[in-house]
């Protein structure tokens, strides 16, 4: 494990976890505004897959899934969660966690947990679609949100949510220790899984810190991935950064995707730190491409304490070679080589697992694929936007956009 002292220690274990990746079969366009900031001319509209990922202990033959992306049917979800859908851009899921485990012979009975990162609609999926032996675990400022608690005008839960099962409130306050400044709760009691107390997005969101590899169990490094959630949105808010500075001339060999793409001119458009001194460029190199959101239209419930943790996300993880930090809605853990998936999801390979990304190499490959997102430059010099990548509110496989309320006036964003 890395000595470096931005990494503080998770205790030694022989203990690991089976990490799979799922990869719900959705997609959502949304203003970037709701969760960066400065937005970067072309990067107005952010695409976010809705990515799960299903963990199993083998030694003590359990199995949870970590969020549960968008339930198929979010037109029935409280009009208060429903509603700020009017800034969306398009929503469209067609199939859900549930049907991609199904889909792969994994049996829901098989699932003893569901873990929710946090309350909001793309993340929790529908609970009620899992037998009542699974556990339903959240933090426990979720609690407060709980139907019977909160008013029916202010309701963002259904009912069925938690009723019929085991409710276990996460409750940090116990926490013993901390890993990279993080109050954690050890999962599975054996090291092997462990999940974090990362605020400021929204009340009481959680990550997960898994093992993939041990020295006590032979390997040759101790090396970990981190489920973040929603602890940022986009991996340019933790890169560049000071142990992967933005290339000077040419990406990696390495990175997917980006071959053509000129990184000093790219690095101009840093929207944080203006191109004006070649002292300002190196201080570009090293400094995150955004910030959280903190504008009116900010999704964080607390942006000032958001930032924070996705400083410690950056600096305690994302900096360290043996951590591989997965972000729920990074599509660059989508991007393909020549046609091939990079990281193997359960929907095309069912077998395959991520926890052999170090060996592999696959952090390396996927790092800088986030700066394919920001919008490329046409023949002319111009910045072209990206595109949405669904429009329109699907409902039964047809857009309903033009029948329903989603038609409010979207937010015009200012960009650097």
């Amino acid at each position: 494990m890395s000595n470096d002292p931005k990494w503080l220690s998770a205790p030694p274990s022989a203990q690991t976890v089976t990490v799979r990746l799922i990869e719900e079969v959705g997609m959502m366009s949304l203003p970037s505004a709701l969760f960066l900031d400065p937005v970067s001319e072309g990067h107005e509209v952010m695409n976010g897959g809705d990515l799960a990922f299903l963990i199993e202990n083998k030694n003590l033959g359990k199995m949870a899934v970590f969020v549960l992306g968008v339930r198929k049917d979010w037109w029935n979800l409280p009009s208060k969660v429903r509603d700020p859908l009017a800034f969306c851009v398009g929503v469209k899921v067609e199939k859900d966690v549930p049907e991609v485990l199904r889909d792969s012979s994994i049996s829901l009975n098989d699932i003893n947990d569901v873990i929710w990162s946090h309350s909001h609609l793309d993340h929790r999926g529908d609970v009620s679609l899992f037998p009542p032996s699974t556990t339903l675990n959240y933090g426990k400022e979720v609690a407060a949100l709980k139907p019977g608690v909160t008013s029916e005008a202010e309701a963002v839960f259904l009912a069925t949510d938690f009723a019929g099962r085991h409710n276990n409130e996460i409750d940090f306050g116990k926490s013993t220790f901390k890993i990279g400044g993080f109050p954690v709760i050890d999962f599975y009691g054996d090291g092997s899984f462990y999940l974090l107390d990362t605020p400021g997005h929204d009340h009481g969101h959680l990550s997960a810190l898994a093992r993939t590899t041990s020295t006590a169990a032979g390997h040759d490094k101790d090396t970990f991935i981190l489920l973040a959630g929603d602890a940022c949105h986009f991996c340019g808010v933790l890169r560049p950064n000071a142990s992967h500075p933005f290339p000077d001339r040419h990406f990696p060999d390495s990175s997917i995707g980006l071959s053509g793409i000129e990184s000093l001119e790219m690095l101009k458009r840093h929207p944080q730190v203006p191109q004006s001194s070649d002292a300002l460029n190196e201080a570009a190199r090293v400094t995150p491409w955004y910030g959280v959101a903190t504008g009116q239209l900010s999704t964080f419930v607390d942006p000032i304490v958001g930032q924070n943790t996705a400083n410690e996300v950056r600096e305690a993880f994302d900096e360290m070679d043996n951590v591989f930090v997965a972000v729920c809605h990074d599509l660059g853990l989508l991007v393909q080589d020549n046609g091939k998936p990079v990281l193997p999801s359960l929907n095309k390979a069912p077998q395959e697992d991520l926890n052999s990304w170090y060996e592999k190499g696959w952090k390396d490959k996927v790092y800088w694929t986030w700066v394919n997102e920001l919008g490329k430059k046409d023949e002319h010099g111009r910045v072209q936007p990206q595109e949405s990548a669904v429009i329109g509110f699907w409902m039964h496989g047809s857009d309903t956009t033009k029948h329903r309320m989603y038609s409010k006036k979207r937010a015009k964003v200012k960009t650097v």
